[in-house]
């Protein structure tokens, strides 16, 4: 009696596990999936740095520096920007104003496109003041071709040229504004997992004007204090072959500063 029940309890449950609709696909591991998309994704790199000095007694006088650097890399594309800002003076008798002894600022915006697996054209402008040298405004907007010799973990080794229009207000001579031609050298060197080099140099010869040339260097040295900060020291040094009368053709900075990387 019990045996034809039990048969058509099982045909009844073979009947609906056969008419269960297919379940849905789970979208748990979505969220995975984006979480590594996110993390292949570019992000912007860099530091940001800035520094302080400050004597009072016999001779009072205040130093100060900040910059920033930044760079976001694509597979075909780069972007890189700059930023550089200066500013002492001092009081050596008590009592009266304070002296502007120097002043500088600095901005630089790059863009990079890779048509082949090292060699890229680039687009560049930049915008600076400097109470040395007498400058109220220059700014500059160029492009042309780079190549990169070297791009491994310890070292990397770029090289530039092309064409730039540089036009600049003084503040004690007349303005000038001159094509010239950019050659440009890009060296970094990471010598250990605490120091790290990097070195841009930039020249600018007329092609209007034979005898002015300007040039611009940059050396950075940085130590690395724990994972994501740093001590940084940088060489800055200006040349104008043509300066403002009374001025020198070299200007030389030397900044020490604490920064952050991200």
């Amino acid at each position: 009696m019990i045996q034809p029940f039990v048969q058509l309890a099982l045909l009844a449950t073979a009947h609906l596990a056969e008419a269960a609709p297919t379940p849905e696909p789970s979208f748990a591991t979505a969220p995975l999936a984006q979480d590594a998309a996110a993390a292949a994704a570019p992000e912007w790199t860099g530091n940001i740095s800035a520094g302080f000095v400050m004597t009072d007694g016999n001779s009072e006088m205040r130093q100060a520096n900040a910059s920033a650097d930044a760079t976001l890399k694509r597979e075909k594309d780069a972007f890189t920007l700059g930023f550089l800002w200066v500013y002492a003076e001092n009081n050596n008798a008590p009592n009266t104003d304070w002296t502007l002894t120097d002043r500088k600022t600095f901005g630089r915006g790059k863009y990079d496109y890779f048509f082949a697996e090292k060699t890229y054209a680039y687009g560049l402008a930049t915008a600076e003041n400097d109470y040395l040298q007498s400058i109220g405004l220059r700014w500059t907007a160029g492009a042309g071709v780079g190549h990169q010799y070297l791009d491994t973990d310890a070292w990397k080794f770029a090289v530039e040229a092309g064409l730039a229009y540089i036009d600049t207000d003084y503040k004690t001579a007349p303005d000038s504004d001159d094509w010239t031609i950019r050659g440009s050298t890009n060296t970094s060197h990471t010598a250990s997992d605490t120091w790290s080099f990097s070195h841009i140099l930039e020249i600018y010869p007329s092609v209007e004007e034979g005898e002015d040339v300007y040039g611009r260097s940059q050396l950075t040295a940085d130590a690395k204090l724990s994972e994501n900060m740093l001590a940084s020291f940088k060489w800055v040094l200006d040349y104008d072959n043509t300066p403002v009368p009374g001025n020198d053709r070299v200007d030389n900075r030397y900044l020490l500063s604490i920064g952050w990387k991200f």
